[in-house]
């Protein structure tokens, strides 16, 4: 999650994602929301991890720095991972999973490393799902769209947030999508919109007029 002048702005999409995931019952929920006040002397940007540890009912609470910028401008080199997510072994109701070896063989593959490199990974029919770390957007003459991922894949909180703004299609995209768009970015609740600037080693250019909109967006409501 992302803090940001002492607040999670996402906080109530992140409750109704725990909530969608049947494993934290209120009593624990309502603990957190307690605790959430002591952050506010936390002055600068930071990524906040809160993991279930161990189904022993505790919480584990890391604060991390984060450079706001990191990614806005300079965008994501995107690459297409030949490790594949299988329908219905990784669909959830929103949450992550700690059990990441498929997504860090996933990351194996890049050519680098940090931020800037993202992995794209398919189901076993070849239908585009998600990055190694955010969720997909694609800008076409039908608006924006988004893959379909009632079968596999994590349902981001800023994917949600967006989509309550904008029109935002949940559709199968195949590859050859990706080629035809006329923009592609990512999104997560901590980095919030992130143009891809290259797919697959092949230059795209630099962040579009849709995307920047959409970063606008983000700027003007949550940070």
């Amino acid at each position: 999650m992302r803090l940001e002048q002492g607040r999670i702005p996402l906080w109530h999409l992140h409750r109704q994602r725990l909530v969608r995931s049947g494993a934290v019952p209120d009593s624990q929920l309502n603990d957190i929301e307690a605790f959430l006040p002591e952050l506010a002397a936390v002055p600068d940007a930071a990524r906040v991890r809160l993991r279930l540890a161990g189904g022993k009912g505790y919480w584990d609470l890391a604060l991390h720095p984060l450079d706001p910028r990191e990614g806005q401008a300079r965008g994501v080199r995107l690459y297409l991972c030949e490790t594949r997510l299988e329908a219905g072994e990784t669909a959830n109701r929103g949450c992550k999973l700690l059990q990441r070896a498929r997504y860090n063989r996933a990351a194996a593959e890049l050519p680098g490393s940090g931020l800037a490199v993202d992995g794209l990974l398919r189901d076993s029919a070849g239908r585009v799902i998600e990055s190694i770390r955010c969720n997909l957007l694609l800008y076409t003459d039908e608006g924006w769209l988004t893959p379909d991922l009632s079968r596999c894949g994590v349902r981001g909180v800023m994917r949600d947030w967006l989509a309550e703004r904008i029109a935002l299609h949940e559709v199968d995209i195949e590859e050859g999508t990706l080629w035809r768009a006329g923009e592609l970015a990512l999104c997560n609740s901590v980095r919030g919109v992130l143009p891809v600037v290259a797919l697959d080693g092949r230059q795209l250019g630099p962040p579009g007029p849709e995307t920047r909109k959409l970063q606008q967006l983000v700027t003007e409501e949550l940070w």
